[in-house]
This record gives C-alpha cells, sequence and structure tokens, in this order.
C-alpha cells in the first residue's frame, strides 16, 4: 500500500520556521512508521530522526504521529491512521525542534539527573525485599526515557515527567534511604502528581503504573 507521510522539516542553517515536506513509501500494513520513516529517508538522506532499538527498548524514536505523542518503532502503519493513507510526524512537542524530528533532550536529562535518580542504599540494609514491594516497582522500572509522557503536559514544573517517575520508584523503593523524603526534591502539587499518575498508564509507550501511596 502506498502511504504519504508529511514530515516537519527544519534546518537550523536554511530555515527560519518549520516547513512539511510530503514523501510517497510503499508499505506493508503489518510495517511501522519507523519502517516508512526509513523508506523516506532513502529518498532524502538529509531527513534526520533518531532511532536505535526498533524494539520499544530505547525510545530514540518517540515522535508524534498525527498528533498523538508515540513510539515510530511501535506503531503499525495501519494504527497510525483510521485508512492508512495519510501520516503526519512531527516533532515531540515541549521539546526545542534541532533538525526535523530531532529535539533537545539535554534539558530533559538535567532535569533528572537533580532528582538524585540513583538508589542510596540504607545503611545496614540486609538485601531482603518484601514480594509486594518489588511487583510494585517492576513497572516504574521500565521507564526507557522517551519523554512521551512529558509531551501532552501543559505545565511541568522544574521537574520532567521521567523525573517525576524515577523519583517516585525510588521512594517506593524499601532500600533507599532517601524514601519518601525524594517526593520534596519534586516540588509538584500532590494534585497534578495524582492527575499525571492516572493518565500514565495510557500515556505511557510501556504501560507504566506508579502505585498513588507514593503521595499519600
Amino acid at each position: 500500500m502506498e502511504v504519504t507521510l508529511e514530515i516537519s522539516r527544519f534546518d537550523p542553517n536554511k530555515d527560519a520556521t518549520p516547513h512539511s515536506q510530503t514523501f510517497k513509501v510503499n508499505v506493508e500494513e503489518t510495517n511501522t512508521v519507523l519502517d516508512a520513516l526509513l523508506l523516506a529517508w532513502q529518498q532524502d538522506p538529509s531527513l534526520s530522526f533518531r532511532r536505535s532499538c526498533r524494539s520499544s527498548i530505547c525510545g530514540s524514536c518517540a515522535c508524534r504521529i498525527n498528533g498523538t505523542p508515540r513510539l515510530a518503532c511501535q506503531t503499525l502503519i495501519r494504527k497510525a491512521t483510521e485508512d492508512g493513507s495519510r501520516i503526519v510526524l512531527e516533532p515531540l512537542p515541549h521539546f526545542t525542534q534541532l533538525k526535523d524530528l530531532v529535539v533537545n533532550l539535554e534539558p530533559f536529562f538535567e532535569s533528572l539527573k537533580a532528582t538524585v535518580p540513583w538508589l542510596i542504599v540504607q545503611e545496614g540494609y540486609e538485601g531482603h525485599m518484601d514480594p509486594e514491594v518489588v511487583r510494585k516497582l517492576e513497572g516504574p522500572a521500565t521507564c526507557i526515557l522517551c519523554g512521551i509522557c512529558e509531551a501532552p503536559m501543559d505545565v511541568t514544573g522544574k521537574n520532567d515527567a521521567a523525573a517525576w517517575v524515577k523519583t517516585m520508584r525510588l521512594a517506593l523503593d524499601s532500600r533507599d534511604a532517601l524514601g519518601k523524603h525524594r517526593m520534596q526534591l519534586l516540588r509538584v502539587p500532590r494534585e497534578v502528581l495524582k492527575l499525571f499518575i492516572m493518565g500514565l498508564p495510557d500515556r505511557c509507550p510501556k504501560g507504566i503504573k506508579i502505585w498513588e501511596e507514593v503521595i499519600a
């Protein structure tokens, strides 16, 4: 089947503002949007986008697909649009567009580092964990830092959403010396965090669920 890709193009060395370029590619319905992007790239090697694992693990190919932030390697052509004939590809919102679909992730990772995103093991910890606690940590531990959960948010405060996920995961970890004191690092109102937690499983490509008890 022939699919039309309408891709946001922007080269800071040539363009004052972003513009769209149309590509027509032949794909199977079972192909992914990333497969289609690679075919467009063969037509114009100046087209820039990130990709790596092609297995929904690295998060590199996150972009806006027909208005919804998704992973290009995870999104099938037939699910990208109702009739499968036209797909609009834009960079993730709330990130600075560097070139075409490539955005500046440096502030994103700086925000993450500001929340001390590593385990500080309690003094005297004996190495045992409650299986129930382990079960609650499994979901947030799969965060791939793709930035998709950040994209639909109008106000994020001083931290990015991925930093929220990492902080709440560590706050639930019984091994961590800081525990729920970590929540103070976020400086995000409880009501905002509660709404974020409620919507996260539907937005996150990994379907991550955070247990609300962390903000109780």
